[in-house]
């Protein structure tokens, strides 16, 4: 197999990938039911600024950052609690169960 075999099998795969999508474990949301990538974001960030502060302990991995850690959990959590917010022209209010699960 030459490197334009592989090349163009690789393509092929990139294509396919495309087409019929790539499907990613989400974490389900209570209250819809459905996959949340923001609520999967949220988790994942979770758990690595607890990886984060084992680290300014132990030291177990190199290049983790606390502070960078904090601010994508902040960042998430913005995401995941910013979706239910809507904004009119003087108040902003909570949006509630429009939402449903089909």
């Amino acid at each position: 197999m030459n490197s334009d075999d592989f090349f163009l099998k690789i393509k092929n795969i990139m294509n396919s990938a495309n087409k019929l999508g790539v499907p990613l474990p989400l974490i389900r949301d209570s209250k819809t039911g459905m996959g949340s990538v923001s609520l999967t974001l949220v988790i994942l960030s979770s758990i690595y600024v607890q990886l984060a502060l084992l680290n300014s302990f132990a030291q177990f991995f190199k290049g983790v950052d606390t502070i960078n850690a904090l601010y994508w959990h902040g960042m998430c959590l913005s995401l995941y609690f910013g979706r239910s917010f809507k904004k009119d022209e003087n108040k902003v209010e909570i949006s509630g169960d429009d939402t449903k699960a089909p």
